[in-house]
């Protein structure tokens, strides 16, 4: 069967050019006609946040975490001690992508997974999670809402007052809680074990079913109407584009961004080991800002790491992020993460 060769134009992946963005390793996503599918550009949303990420600062985010991507040890490589390959999805408030960028032989899965994490984290830390997650048609979608907040014990965890990094969004959508500790109570976010499967974990899968079965309908001929070619029935952010437009990811590996305690957009990383993606775009995050100054990761105090769930004697913190050990090719630091 004849096909394309990856890395050429017709490929729709190929080595960027110096103008679309600044590190020559970089491989970006094109149209196939010489256009970058995604060129890096400013946040769209200020009407929405005041201040907007600007182009300079959506570059410094992307340029700082490909700079540590080049830096780290991967975890699903051979031989030992290659570097992490990903691919890096970077988000405004609504959802909307203001750059993409790849190494050369990251896992192609990552193009779609990264820009789902970025978007999970950046949906779920803003304000108006909650509102949106009720607007769903699906009564099944809408029953999380209240299950996430009784969980969580605090009713504004979904009004943008709690930064969630997708490693949170991950441990709570598991059939136990805390992850793996069999006999413990299901996450707000997930079916019971008995329902629990790869194909219908959650809210995750609760929030597509409908264009899947949709879609079902078209190809089988039962329906003559597709379902529209994006996911999630919540409601837009801007006409003809919601916060989740190709759904969520539980996977770690995404951080929220804020100016101040304001959400402007969020950073997402796959392709590696999910603590090298969530080092990726946490130190990718916090560098961009030490570099431009104005913006950066989560105020502490909002972290999602800050809530404590009572398990009868035990009290169990939430996860915001996690980093690797021994995580540099080029020196033997530890603990890269902590305290930043």
């Amino acid at each position: 069967m004849a096909g394309t060769a990856y890395g050429t134009e017709a490929s729709g992946v190929r080595a960027s050019t110096p103008a679309e963005f600044a590190n020559r390793d970089a491989f970006i996503l094109t149209n196939g006609s010489g256009a970058s599918r995604f060129p890096v550009r400013a946040g769209t949303d200020a009407a929405d946040v005041g201040q907007a990420l600007t182009l300079a600062e959506s570059n410094a985010l992307l340029e700082e975490a490909f700079r540590i991507m080049t830096r780290a040890r991967a975890q699903i490589r051979t031989p030992l001690d290659s570097r992490a390959q990903v691919t890096i999805s970077l988000v405004d408030s609504r959802g909307q992508i203001l750059g993409v960028v790849r190494s050369p032989d990251a896992p192609v899965f990552g193009t779609d997974v990264s820009l789902q994490k970025a978007r999970t984290v950046a949906f779920f830390s803003h304000p108006r999670a909650g509102t949106e997650l009720s607007a769903d048609p699906s009564a099944d979608v809408r029953q999380f809402v209240p299950a996430m907040l009784n969980f969580l014990g605090n009713q504004n965890a979904l009004s943008g007052q709690v930064a969630y990094g997708d490693r949170t969004i991950g441990v709570i959508a598991r059939p136990y809680f805390p992850d793996g500790e069999v006999g413990r109570p299901k996450g707000p976010l997930s079916r019971d074990i008995a329902q629990f499967n790869p194909l219908s974990t959650g809210l995750q899968s609760a929030l597509v079913l409908t264009n899947l079965g949709q879609h079902l309908g078209f190809v089988t001929g039962a329906s003559a109407t597709d379902t529209p070619s994006r996911c999630t029935f919540i409601p837009d952010a801007v006409p003809g584009q919601n916060r989740l437009q190709n759904g969520i990811q539980i996977f770690p590996g995404a951080v929220p961004i804020y100016r101040g305690s304001r959400l402007v957009g969020a950073l997402g990383v796959s392709g590696d080991g999910i603590d090298q993606d969530d080092m990726i775009s946490f130190l990718g995050t916090h560098n961009a800002g030490v570099r431009l100054g104005g913006f950066g990761n989560a105020p502490m105090a909002m972290r999602a790491d800050q809530i404590v769930i009572p398990l009868g004697t035990r009290q169990v913190r939430l996860r915001y992020i996690g980093c690797p050990f021994a995580p540099f090719l080029d020196t033997a630091e530890q603990n890269v993460c902590q305290g930043l």
